[in-house]
């Protein structure tokens, strides 16, 4: 996207919060994801869900289809619970962490909106480190919220983002000192801080049966400064085989790891994002 393209994007989102009013809070969707409340401003998903009425509904769809009812799922980046509610009515229970406080809490209002009681969401990030980090609440697309990255580009700041500090846990330590339940399997949004969360749930990722995590290659390459073989290596001794969701792939991890690395490239050349299910 061109600078002047995401300057009038910036400007159509501060001019709808100038229609509605400085006391209004936010827009409640009736969608195909459940009852969505979302910020004013949010031009993105809210746009998706206002004429489409759904956001990435399909991922949605399938990601219920891995799951069984027997299934406690944890989704490390919830947004607002877009992928969250719809899947909550398939597992038994759902641990979500979400960095972002103001998105935080429109989640727990939609959480009480579809009258979902099987889900814990936590505000905070998830690293490698128990601490605090800088993080950028973005405003045109909320989802794109993230910490902030090694490496600065336009598409993370063109709005202006505001910079606070969130706290950061380490997964596996964070299971255990609040005695959560062993989760079965992990879906991981966080937008490219995906590769520090990973070094901090090795133990998590020996037991259960299925990651479904974004792989974005220039938030690999700015936000965590890593390279995909090593972010690769964090997940790989884990799992049999990995299915690209957006364009029906699958590779067996054990026969077919030189193709498997051969599509990344490829993926990185376009600068083409994916979902990929390891299981």
């Amino acid at each position: 996207m061109s600078k002047l393209k995401y300057f009038f994007k910036n400007l159509k989102s501060q001019k709808r919060k100038k229609i509605f009013g400085e006391h209004a809070k936010g827009i409640i969707y009736e969608s195909q994801n459940g009852i969505i409340a979302l910020p004013i401003e949010d031009l993105t998903i809210g746009k998706s869900l206002g004429f489409k009425g759904h956001w990435d509904i399909n991922e949605a769809n399938k990601i219920k289809e891995k799951c069984s009812e027997d299934d406690i799922v944890y989704v490390i980046g919830t947004h607002v619970g877009t992928l969250l509610i719809p899947l909550a009515k398939k597992v038994k229970q759902i641990i979500g962490y979400e960095a972002n406080e103001n998105t935080h809490w429109y989640a727990e209002k939609n959480l009480d909106l579809n009258d979902t009681k099987n889900v814990t969401i936590y505000n905070y990030a998830v690293g490698n480190e128990n601490k605090e980090v800088e993080f950028y609440q973005s405003t045109v697309n909320t989802g794109g919220s993230k910490i902030k990255p090694i490496k600065e580009a336009a598409q993370y700041t063109y709005d202006n983002p505001k910079t606070v500090k969130v706290d950061m846990v380490v997964l596996d330590e964070h299971i255990k000192q609040q005695n959560l339940p062993e989760p079965t399997g992990f879906i991981m949004d966080i937008e490219g801080a995906e590769y520090f969360a990973l070094q901090g749930m090795q133990e998590s990722l020996k037991k259960v049966k299925f990651l479904y995590v974004e792989y974005v290659p220039h938030h690999l390459e700015n936000v965590s400064n890593v390279s995909k073989e090593v972010f690769m290596e964090l997940i790989l001794p884990h799992f049999k085989t990995a299915s690209f969701i957006k364009r029906n792939k699958t590779f067996s991890l054990e026969n077919e790891s030189n193709e498997f690395f051969d599509y990344l490239n490829e993926l990185q050349l376009n600068d083409k994002a994916e979902d990929i299910l390891f299981e």
